[in-house]
C-alpha cells in the first residue's frame, strides 16, 4: 500500500513540474512591475505635494505671519475631538500639580 503512495506522489511530483517562463509573459510581467513603480511614484508625489501645500511653517502656504498663526489654530481646532482636549488638560493638571508641590511649603 506504501508503494501505491510513493507512486502517486511521483507521479504528481512529475506533472507540476514548471518549465518557466515564455517570453511574452516575462514581458508582461516586467510591463506591470514598471507600471506599479510609476503609480507608486506618482502617489507619493502627490502626498508630498499635499503636505508641503498645507504645512502652516513653509513659505509656500501663505504671505503673512498673521495667516500662518491661523493656520496653525485652525488646524488644532479642528483637527481634535473632545477626547483629545481632555487628554491634554488632564496631562498639564498633572504637570502643574508636579510643580506647584515641589515649591510648596512642606510642614
Amino acid at each position: 500500500m506504501s508503494e501505491e503512495i510513493k507512486e502517486t506522489v511521483i507521479e504528481t511530483a512529475d506533472e507540476n513540474k514548471f518549465g518557466g517562463f515564455t517570453l511574452e509573459e516575462l514581458r508582461y510581467h516586467r510591463a506591470l512591475t514598471e507600471l506599479k513603480r510609476e503609480y507608486s511614484k506618482a502617489k507619493i508625489a502627490d502626498t508630498a505635494h499635499k503636505i508641503q501645500k498645507r504645512n502652516p511653517f513653509s513659505a509656500n502656504s501663505s504671505s503673512s505671519g498673521l495667516g500662518k498663526v491661523g493656520g496653525i489654530a485652525g488646524k488644532l481646532i479642528t483637527g481634535m475631538s473632545y477626547v483629545d482636549y481632555a487628554m491634554i488638560g488632564f496631562s498639564l493638571f498633572n504637570s502643574g500639580r508636579k510643580i506647584f508641590s515641589f515649591f510648596k511649603k512642606k510642614k
